[in-house]
């Protein structure tokens, strides 16, 4: 077990792992690990940099490196977190006008067929039944939901499979769901704070076509690059992400209200010290790719 560190410790064990504090000097940093990031957290992003094999050192590593890491995390989850929002709302929205325009749905009987199918799904309702947001409506209701306060209830997760349920009984009706399980893994992520960009090297993700085919389109990713990140989960659910959007969210004003904004953060801050990351080709071929993907759909949109 691991033994609780001192923040003049952590930044000593820094030291001895090659980490150094050129830029970012040790007083600065042990303020910030004090008071603006936790160091687990903080040093998950060393995992984009080489080791010497010799000595076990990171390579062209400062702790500034990992602020600024950090800090552009944080900005990129914000800006995830809002478009997944938008993408359950949509999605709440379009099943629902579905049901409502569908000879053979009540609204009662598709959620009866599902939790029926997904017992948990009313177990997950009923965990929140103290809730003062949402507990007179399960008071009310439980255990049968009309359509319409069940997607209410439900986690994103548990949206995403409703929705896969009604597509699967009535095909042909609402687009696929096939991409959405990523769309749900990234509001997860973004909604408990994960970190995004703290493995950027290339993984073991297996792409859709429609996202590979979507990819192809775009000028300047060639067959390797496009192989190699989005073999990387979290660039492959990004740029899922964008894909979904653009077909799912309706609203011209919106739409391009949030690509406009990705794009903005994209040519600005994201680049703010981009000469922190001008010998790491791992994190610039990562912003390369999402630049040229990002420059793409605002061009289309």
């Amino acid at each position: 077990m691991k033994l609780l560190k001192r923040s003049d410790e952590l930044i000593s064990h820094m030291k001895i792992k090659g980490i150094k504090f050129d830029i970012a000097k040790e007083e600065d940093a042990k303020v910030f690990l004090q008071n603006n990031n936790y160091y687990m957290k903080l040093a998950s992003y060393r995992a984009n940099y080489d080791k010497q094999k010799s000595s076990d050192k990171y390579i062209n590593l400062d702790f500034a490196y990992l602020q600024e890491l950090s800090t552009i995390d944080m900005h990129l989850r914000y800006l995830i977190l809002q478009m997944c929002l938008d993408v359950e709302h949509a999605l709440k929205t379009r099943l629902l006008k579905d049901i409502e325009d569908n000879p053979e749905e009540d609204g009662y009987d598709i959620i009866r067929r599902f939790v029926t199918k997904y017992e948990r799904s009313c177990q997950n309702i009923q965990k929140h039944k103290s809730s003062e947001y949402c507990r007179e409506l399960i008071e009310k209701y439980y255990p049968y939901f009309p359509a319409w306060v069940f997607v209410e209830l439900i986690s994103f997760g548990d949206m995403v499979k409703l929705y896969e349920y009604y597509t699967e009984r009535y095909p042909g009706r609402l687009k696929d769901s096939d991409l959405l399980y990523s769309i749900r893994d990234l509001r997860n992520a973004t909604a408990h704070s994960n970190c995004l960009i703290n493995k950027l090297q290339k993984g073991t993700n297996k792409p859709s076509v429609k996202i590979i085919k979507f990819v192809s389109n775009i000028d300047g990713i060639g067959a390797s690059m496009r192989k190699n990140k989005l073999s990387n989960k979290f660039l492959y659910d990004f740029v899922t992400l964008l894909y979904v959007y653009n077909e799912f969210i309706n609203a011209d004003v919106v739409k391009e209200k949030r690509f406009k904004q990705i794009q903005v953060f994209i040519d600005g801050r994201a680049i703010k010290n981009k000469e922190y990351f001008d010998k790491n080709e791992c994190i610039k071929t990562a912003y390369f790719f999402v630049k040229k993907v990002v420059d793409y759909i605002n061009e289309a949109c």
